[in-house]
C-alpha cells in the first residue's frame, strides 16, 4: 500500500508537490522535490564553490532552506523559483568564502601552522566565557565535524588516531575538521569577532 501512495506521488508535478507541502507541512514532498533536483543543485554548487565535500555540504543547505520558503511561498513554476534559490544562495555562501579566505583554497588556509595554534587556544583558554562561546557554536556543527574538531582540538587525537577511533579516512577527518573551522569562524564573524585574537 505504501510503495502505491510513493507511486502516486511520485506522478505528481513539482508544483502540485510544493502546494501539497505548503497544506500540510509533511516533509515528505519537499523530499520528493528534492530528490528530483539534487543533480542539478550538486551540480550548481560544485561551479559556485570548487569543492566536492563544501558542495555537498551547501546542496544540503540548499534542502533546508527549501523546507522553510516553501512554506510561505506560492510556487507556479518550481524549477525556475528553486534554481534562483539555489543560485542565490550559492553567491551568497562564495562571497562570503571569499571574504573570510581571500580568494585562498580552504584546505591551505587551514593548513597554516599559525591558525592551527590560535585554534588550539580557541579550545584550551582559560577564560571560561570563550569555552562557552566555542562549545555553543560546536553544538550547531554536523555530528561528525563536532567528533572530530573536539577530538582533534581537546583530547590532542592525530588525523590518523580520529580515523581509526571513528572508523574514517584520514582524508574524511581532515575534511570535517576544516569545514568545522570554517563555520565555527564563520559563526564567529557572525558574532563582530573578526579574528580570533580578538575574542
Amino acid at each position: 500500500m505504501f510503495l502505491n501512495i510513493l507511486k502516486k506521488y511520485r506522478k505528481l508535478s513539482d508544483e502540485a508537490l510544493a502546494a501539497k507541502y505548503r497544506a500540510t507541512g509533511e516533509g515528505r514532498y519537499v523530499a520528493m522535490l528534492y530528490e528530483r533536483y539534487t543533480e542539478l543543485t550538486v551540480s550548481l554548487a560544485m561551479s559556485y564553490l570548487k569543492d566536492k565535500t563544501i558542495a555537498e555540504d551547501a546542496a544540503m543547505d540548499c534542502f533546508e532552506r527549501l523546507m522553510v520558503d516553501l512554506k510561505d511561498t506560492e510556487v507556479e513554476n518550481f524549477g525556475g523559483w528553486y534554481y534562483s534559490v539555489v543560485r542565490n544562495y550559492l553567491l551568497k555562501m562564495k562571497r562570503r568564502r571569499q571574504k573570510h579566505f581571500n580568494n585562498v583554497q580552504v584546505d591551505s588556509a587551514f593548513d597554516l601552522g599559525s591558525e592551527d595554534r590560535q585554534m588550539e587556544q580557541l579550545f584550551n583558554g582559560g577564560d571560561q566565557q570563550i569555552k562557552n562561546l566555542v562549545d555553543d557554536i560546536i553544538q550547531n556543527l554536523k555530528p561528525e565535524q563536532q567528533v572530530c574538531v573536539r577530538l582533534f582540538y581537546l583530547e590532542g587525537l592525530s588525523y590518523r588516531a580520529i580515523a581509526e577511533k571513528e572508523n574514517l579516512s584520514e582524508k574524511k577527518v581532515k575534511s570535517h575538521i576544516q569545514n568545522g573551522k570554517r563555520k565555527l569562524k564563520i559563526e564567529l564573524d557572525k558574532r563582530n569577532v573578526n579574528s580570533i585574537n580578538e575574542i
